[in-house]
């Protein structure tokens, strides 16, 4: 029997398949990225720190109210262990292995513990969801090693957004 005609075909189909699916992605990618707009830039000065750098895995981002909407453009996708860290001007999520995120206070809207964003399910009592805007409301989750550190962000990140409602 000749086996390798159908391997072959096989083999070409499943090449076919993933670079469709590469293309689709690339494509999404270029789209989120025009819809969101540009990430805002660090400041060179953070300000004080609000919290200490809390252990934790950023999981992605996705249009807000959508927790499997990934926003595949600028990195809001990749997931990476590192840390978060509340200042007075904004939220950094130092990212290894990619560029850091950093997401400024005046554009937070909300903070919540929350049980899955972009396709992640987990304990409600350490994902932390911060919806904030750039030209869409954006949700970026993070998964802190430690409920109560989850709590402490919580409470400094509702803090911080009450603040801005008042101020």
């Amino acid at each position: 029997m000749k086996f390798w005609i159908p391997t072959l075909s096989l083999v070409v189909l499943a090449v076919v398949v993933l670079l469709s699916m590469r293309r689709g992605w690339l494509g999404r990618s270029s789209r989120s990225a025009a819809a969101v707009g540009p990430l805002p830039p660090e400041p060179t000065s953070l300000g004080t720190a609000r919290t200490a750098p809390f252990e934790a895995t950023y999981v992605g981002s996705t249009t807000a109210g959508d927790w499997l909407d990934r926003i595949p453009g600028q990195g809001l996708a990749t997931r990476a262990a590192g840390t978060v860290q509340v200042f007075e001007a904004g939220i950094v999520v130092v990212r290894h292995g990619t560029d850091d995120l950093y997401i400024p206070l005046d554009r937070v809207d909300a903070v919540r513990f929350d049980r899955g964003i972009a396709g992640k399910v987990s304990d409600p009592r350490r994902l932390v969801v911060v919806t904030w805007r750039l030209e869409i409301p954006i949700d970026s989750g993070v998964l802190l090693r430690h409920p109560e550190q989850a709590q402490e962000l919580v409470t400094a990140l509702s803090g911080a957004v009450q603040q801005k409602e008042a101020g």
